[in-house]
């Protein structure tokens, strides 16, 4: 009884931290494919997914990567979006961008060069330009990423996030990702299921 118990444990815990890893994982891709530098720190709800547009998921995954998938996995991940976590960034989740607390903040250089490590001098001066002009620049006018943190169907298999990076409400726009996790634990963008513009 006691040896079940430990390997039930150990294989437990094994298992949270393989998949820490994968989210990680998951999130490194994410992030890179959009080159975001402001981020948010609150993640987005996830809010344009439709139960009634499932088949247009479908369809929208067919044409893009010709696979077919079942609804069966965009039905889990719906209703798993209705549970997604929504506590804020964290600077060691999200290690290469710079995250913003209000739309309104002014981001400190100090900040920037110590999460991000810089000390080429080139680097120091681009990202100095950056910063500069973000913070320059009206709230309302600001290129600030907003992320969903990721939605899973039931399998851990699938992932979706969603994001969004209007602003002016002239420009801008978002979408939902869908991501699979490949036979060596890492994580692909696999298609687009949905897609705005401003």
């Amino acid at each position: 009884m006691k040896i079940s118990l430990i390997t039930l444990l150990l294989s437990i815990c094994s298992v949270s931290f393989g998949q820490i890893t994968n989210y990680q994982n998951l999130l490194d891709t994410a992030f890179s494919g959009h080159n975001a530098l402001f981020v948010y720190s609150k993640p987005l709800k996830i809010t344009r997914l439709d139960s009634i547009e499932m088949q247009e998921y479908v369809e929208y995954i067919k044409e893009g990567s010709s696979q077919n998938l079942d609804t069966t996995m965009f039905s889990q991940i719906i209703h798993n979006s209705k549970l997604v976590d929504t506590t804020l960034w964290t600077d060691k989740e999200l290690p290469g961008v710079l995250l913003i607390n209000e739309n309104d903040e002014t981001v400190s250089k100090k900040y920037v060069l110590q999460k991000l490590g810089l000390i080429d001098d080139k680097k120091i001066k681009l990202y100095k330009k950056l910063i500069n002009k973000f913070n320059s620049t009206e709230a309302k006018d600001r290129n600030l990423y907003y992320f969903s943190r990721p939605v899973f169907d039931n399998s851990k298999i699938f992932a979706i996030i969603q994001y969004d990076n209007g602003h002016s409400g002239l420009s801008g726009g978002g979408g939902i990702i869908l991501y699979k996790l490949q036979y060596d634990k890492s994580w692909r963008e696999f298609g687009i299921i949905d897609i705005w513009r401003y």
